[in-house]
């Protein structure tokens, strides 16, 4: 893949100088120019920029005072910057690497030389890329059930995190619901491990289905479903588990007749209830399952509970704070 390389100096000669020497090296990279700090820092704040090459001292905006406005955006590692300068006494050399130079080239160099220390940075910037895509990789992995492709409990409960926060920050809205395939054990006696995984595959398909493209589905374990739906209140969220349920309850799935599918629910709105911490959410959620499924199939319980529950509820909120 092709690099730019931005090369910013003040002198027209020395620009077109190490110009020259980068297209010269077959890096496989563009070069651009800019004639002084206050140019370079718009090119290279524009994006698409791989390295920059800068003289310290120029007019508007020196080099140093580029690198600092170019760090407030980028780290060492999105965007390296080598500069370049005639004074060779220590103390510019420490000003450059404490406002986060990646390396240093003093006048006079040869041509070799700066080819050298670009690639190295150019390199160094691929294996950070590699390692990043690497990092996403296995975080989008970690937090995926592989049975199903859905969200796991561990990507769900940090997803809730961030809605959460959100929503504390824009006063949004965020319904929180989990379901559960009723007596999953069963199940898996009449129907065999490997049909059970298949139906639970079936129903994660189907779940997903009826969600909006920016809802969160994750399996907790076994049948048991949690469904993150930004920006949906008490009656939306309640109107998306009606529409789940009536639809899985009526499905044949292999080994089962029409109806034999039982499904409950429970459902959590933010703000509201007094719940005001991840913990106490999910742990509201799952008592409106718990409490819907010993109620039995396609029954859906909100928060609060009744005031059967009432006691129960409270507990369960102050132990959740």
């Amino acid at each position: 893949m092709s690099a730019t390389i931005l090369v910013v100096d003040d002198s027209d000669n020395l620009r077109a100088a190490m110009r020259q020497a980068l297209e010269a090296a077959e890096l496989d990279a563009t070069v651009l120019e800019a004639a002084d700090g206050a140019e370079g820092l718009t090119r290279a704040l524009a994006g698409g920029v791989d390295v920059v090459v800068s003289d310290v001292v120029m007019p508007n905006l020196d080099g140093i005072g580029m690198l600092r406005a170019i760090r407030a955006q980028h780290d060492e590692l999105s965007l390296p910057v080598i500069l370049v300068t005639s004074q060779a006494e220590p103390g510019v050399r420490d000003s450059g690497f404490e406002a986060g130079a990646n390396d240093y080239l003093v006048r006079p160099f040869s041509p070799p030389e700066l080819v050298l220390r670009v690639r190295v940075q150019l390199r160094l910037r691929a294996l950070q890329g590699e390692l990043n895509q690497a990092k996403e990789r296995f975080r989008n992995q970690s937090g995926r059930d592989p049975l199903t492709g859905a969200g796991n409990r561990r990507g769900f409960l940090d997803g809730l995190g961030r809605e959460l926060s959100r929503c504390r920050r824009h006063g949004g809205r965020l319904t929180i619901a989990m379901l559960d395939v009723c007596q999953l054990r069963r199940l898996n006696q009449r129907l065999g491990a490997r049909a059970t995984d298949a139906l639970i595959a079936e129903v994660a398909e189907v779940v997903g289905r009826q969600l909006r493209s920016h809802d969160r589905l994750a399996r907790y374990e076994g049948g048991h479903f949690a469904l993150l739906l930004p920006e949906s209140d008490r009656p939306q969220g309640r109107i998306v588990l009606e529409r789940i349920v009536e639809i899985l309850g009526g499905r044949v799935f292999a080994g089962l007749g029409v109806g034999e599918l039982a499904i409950a629910a429970g459902l959590v709105v933010y703000p509201g209830g007094g719940l005001e911490s991840v913990e106490a959410l999910s742990n509201a959620a799952q008592a409106c399952l718990d409490r819907a499924k010993a109620l039995g199939a396609g029954t859906i319980i909100e928060w609060p509970l009744a005031p059967a529950d009432a006691v129960a509820g409270d507990q369960l909120t102050r132990a959740a704070r």
